[in-house]
């Protein structure tokens, strides 16, 4: 999903201040807050970090480059794992260095090297996770008039542990997106991770089949001649079957 916010007249302004260099105030807060940001298709920002869909597709953002190590799907594990989502409704997206800028920095550094992808990052993505999380624990609770405290996350479900109720995040994610983020919010204890740093499906790879190497089409029952240098004793043409 291509990240594309819709710009107001403040975004503007403060966009094109930031840009030439220059110094505003009221640049959108990196966990949240009440004026709702949105994907171009018009899916809640829950933070800067996870847009979630009506339809519960989670959208993880990734500010490092994925190059062939598995740093994307690595880091989506960590925010997936804080958030609680259904790791099969995960996808991500890459915001651009120029609405980095325009937010104030809010998804921090781009840099992509010396194996810092996840190293480097990791505290402040599982934090993002674990803020949406709370963020859409509080939505469900006002909803429900309950306390959050008798609320749980799990599976991007939410329940009401004594009267059973339950409510999918893809449900709730317009109203946490207006809530006032948590200033501290705690983590998992990395014994107790079920996506993090488990072998799950890798991101950027085809869930299903394979591609074949190479140029040329090799027909069934094919055969080729493999040529030899004559003149060693014990070696002959050879003829192999595929």
């Amino acid at each position: 999903m291509k990240f594309m916010p819709k710009i107001n007249r403040r975004g503007f302004v403060v966009g094109a201040v930031a840009a030439s260099g220059g110094l505003a105030l009221g640049f959108d807060l990196p966990f949240g807050g009440p004026d709702v940001v949105r994907a171009a298709d018009g899916s809640p920002e829950v933070n800067a970090w996870v847009v979630i869909r009506p339809d519960d597709t989670v959208v993880i953002r990734i500010a490092r480059s994925e190059m062939g190590q598995g740093t994307m799907t690595g880091l989506a594990q960590l925010v997936a794992e804080e958030l609680d989502c259904d790791w099969s409704k995960v996808t991500t997206d890459f915001p651009t260095p120029g609405q980095n800028i325009a937010r104030n920095r809010v998804w921090g550094d781009f840099f992509t090297a010396g194996s810092r992808g996840i190293r480097t990052s990791h505290d402040y993505v599982r934090k993002a996770g674990a803020t949406a999380r709370a963020m859409l624990t509080q939505a469900a609770a006002q909803q429900w008039n309950v306390p959050a405290s008798e609320c749980s996350a799990a599976a991007g479900v939410i329940t009401h542990r004594p009267s059973g109720r339950t409510i999918s995040y893809g449900r709730v994610a317009e109203a946490a997106a207006k809530i006032e983020a948590p200033k501290d919010v705690p983590l998992k204890d990395p014994k107790d991770w079920k996506i993090a740093g488990k072998p799950l499906r890798r991101l950027d790879t085809p869930a299903e089949g394979h591609r074949r190497a190479g140029l040329r089409p090799r027909p069934q029952a094919a055969r080729y001649a493999q040529r030899c240098h004559q003149g060693y004793p014990g070696i002959r043409r050879q003829a192999q079957e595929l």
